[in-house]
């Protein structure tokens, strides 16, 4: 069973008191820590808030740290797909070494580790030569893996433009069975890639972006994953990165604020879907990622599992697949 501490109130100054508590079992004096986070898509005003990140990096120098924050280019068009972009991007969002205390880089060289579903997997070289990490994930919505949080963070962007985009291609989809020509496809595809031809569903893979609906609610099961589902996927990788580190040489932050049905990568047009519910810090990231989801489905009733038709348990279930825990947690109030 792990502990989950949850930061209701006070939140910066608590969050602060607790992340100096379970730095001083990581030992990183002297050591090179890497923080990983998102900084947002320009537009998005839901990303994680750059005092949050500079209460972490405070307690990491104060413990003898050398932190640094970091992220990765995108595989789409857009303000953070170059690191040149990326890097005005998170300095008109507040991230700078100035506000945040810390050097901010944006990591174009790779490790190549071996992956059972991906050929192309290259994480960042940065974050796998670091002594010791701190994972800061916003928890929100997802189309494709149902919600993002710690898994999303590592396993999607720990990783190359390439991994990313190969990632993505993976979890498209195909049409494998007896389709009866129902439509019911066709109706749920939120993308519009399902059309009906000669009475079967066809997919056009230039539209389709994995999300797994059609799989969903296919009722005769004629529509499968091309490779592995995005969540799944996310999950191996993330376990490939984690296990160059040891039991107490990871932290995970999940801010559960701003909880919104898409991802920080969408530019603006995003709703929030469940009330601001706190900050959680945890070293196992099953934990963590399945206690975000319980205490925002709880807070909606069970509203947020059901904004998008994947399961959305999938992450954590496979993460434990992948001896990442078993999602057994206790939460502590702090």
């Amino acid at each position: 069973m792990e502990n989950v501490y949850l930061i209701k109130e006070h939140l910066l100054c608590n969050l602060s008191k607790t992340v100096a508590s379970e730095l001083s079992k990581m030992n990183i004096k002297g050591k090179k820590v890497a923080i990983k986070a998102h900084m947002g898509e320009y537009g998005n005003l839901n990303y994680l808030r750059p005092p949050i990140i500079g209460a972490v990096v405070e307690e990491i120098k104060k413990a003898g740290g050398k932190p640094f924050l970091f992220d990765t280019p995108v595989a789409y068009p857009g303000s953070r797909d170059t690191a040149e972009k990326y890097k005005n991007t998170a300095r008109r969002n507040g991230f700078t070494e100035e506000t945040i205390g810390c050097p901010v880089i944006i990591s174009e060289e790779y490790i190549t580790l071996k992956s059972k579903y991906i050929s192309n997997a290259k994480a960042s070289k940065e974050m796998m030569e670091a002594d010791a990490m701190v994972v800061i994930s916003h928890f929100k919505g997802h189309p494709l893996s149902s919600y993002g949080a710690a898994i999303k963070n590592i396993g999607m962007g720990g990783f190359s433009k390439e991994t990313k985009g190969e990632t993505h291609a993976a979890a498209k989809t195909k049409v494998v069975g007896e389709c009866i020509g129902c439509g019911a496809c066709v109706n749920a595809c939120p993308e519009k890639a399902i059309s009906l031809e000669n009475g079967r569903a066809k997919v056009h893979n230039s539209k389709c972006f994995g999300c797994g609906t059609c799989v969903d609610v296919c009722p005769k099961k004629a529509i499968a994953i091309k490779t592995v589902h995005l969540g799944k996927a996310l999950a191996e990788l993330t376990s490939l990165v984690l296990k160059k580190f040891g039991p107490n040489e990871v932290l995970f932050v999940n801010v559960l604020m701003d909880i919104a049905d898409m991802c920080d990568c969408d530019s603006g047009n995003t709703k929030i879907v469940a009330p601001n519910l706190g900050i959680l810090v945890s070293h196992n990231i099953v934990a963590v990622d399945k206690a975000s989801l319980d205490l925002v489905n709880k807070a909606t009733n069970g509203s947020f599992a059901k904004v998008y038709h994947a399961d959305i348990n999938l992450q954590d279930k496979s993460a434990t697949e992948f001896g990442l825990g078993d999602g057994k947690y206790n939460i502590v109030e702090v």
